[in-house]
Formats: C-alpha cells, structure tokens, sequence
C-alpha cells in the first residue's frame, strides 16, 4: 500500500491539481475521525450519504466499463464486483444501526452522482479513468492517513486495505494509458466534490 500511495503523491495528476488535493483528502471530518471525537450520529449521517454515493458510483463504472478497451475489462470488472460487495456491506451495517438508505440524498452528494452520471454517458474513455481514478485515489489517501484505532477502526482499515490499494493502482496505471486534454479538468472536478463531501458531513 506504501508504494501505491507513493506512486499516487508522486504522480502528475497530483502535482497539477495543487491544493485542490489536499482539500480533497484532509478535512475536520477525517480528523474527528482519527481521534475519535466525531458523535456517532454524524458518522451514521456520512455512511448514509456515502451509501447513495457508492450507489451511483456503480451505475458510472458500468456506463464506463461498455465503453472501455477490452484490455481494461478486468480491472472494471472487478471494481464493480467490489462495489457490490461494498453496498451489501452498507446495508449490513444500516440494518444493525436502524438507518434509512433509501431517502433523498444531500444535495451535495447529488451534485457528484450527477456529475459521474453525466461524464459516463458524454466524456471519452480516457476522461472516465482519470475521473475513477480521481475518486479511488482521494479516497484511499484519506483513508490511509488514519491510524487503524479507536472506534472506527473497522472502517479506516477496509478503506485503506492493501486489496483497496492495489485496485487504486491498478486505476493509476489505466488513466495514464489514455491520453486526452480533458483528463486533468476532470480529476481536478471530482476533487472539489470530495472537499465538499467532507464538509457536507461536518457541517450538517
């Protein structure tokens, strides 16, 4: 997981996306999180939102995944088969915590689901990479910045697992193989998404 992360901070995309990345993965939510302060109803307030996220995560990798090259039908495949397993686990969770899934999701996270939605069905192959690769690697390095303790510790380590990792890098070496002039725009546009998810959840 160190190397991936590596390759990721010393990556291209990173470099040009400035501050936006860190805004991206560091955020008052995620330190709450870390040390433990962050009340549970906030946390439940995140898996909600991050539930209806990953849902319409789903729906733009599949989009994607028709489009894509043979050669990268693998790696899609198994992102979606990931997702799957993802969203069963949410539910486990929600039925043990009581939590409704299924109402109107916040208007934040239905401005990135739209967003995702619209770029699967208008944007070129090598756009869609550089977006999913966007929104794997902010995540894994939020993630991956917290210590593995506390009472979220069974969250922090399944989004910063080596299995995690290895998909991310995985996506870091496909969107480099698909050169196109829209590619940095678009990963930039999905890190403001992540800084306002983050705040989203704070400031709720």
């Amino acid at each position: 997981m160190i190397a991936v992360m590596d390759d990721i901070l010393r990556s291209p995309w990173v470099a040009a996306a400035g501050d936006l990345w860190r805004q991206a993965t560091r955020a008052r939510f995620l330190d709450a999180v870390a040390d433990g302060t962050l009340p549970p109803e906030a946390f439940q307030r995140w898996l909600v939102q991050d539930y209806a996220f990953a849902r319409g995560l789903l729906s733009f990798q599949a989009v994607m995944t028709a489009k894509a090259p043979r050669a990268a039908y693998g790696l899609l495949i198994a992102g979606l088969t990931a997702l799957d397993a993802e969203l069963t686990w949410f539910e486990q969770h929600a039925g043990r915590l009581k939590l409704e899934l299924h109402g109107p999701p916040h208007p934040v996270c239905r401005r990135y689901v739209d967003y995702l939605i619209a770029a699967a069905y208008t944007r070129d192959f090598a756009v869609l990479a550089a977006i999913l690769l966007g929104v794997e690697a902010a995540y894994l390095a939020a993630w991956s910045a917290l210590p593995t303790t506390g009472p979220y510790a069974e969250f922090i380590e399944r989004w910063s697992s080596p299995r995690f990792a290895e998909y991310v890098g995985g996506l870091l070496k496909l969107a480099g193989e698909h050169e196109h002039p829209g590619r940095q725009p678009a990963f930039n546009e999905v890190l403001r998404h992540e800084r306002d998810f983050w705040q989203m959840i704070w400031e709720s």
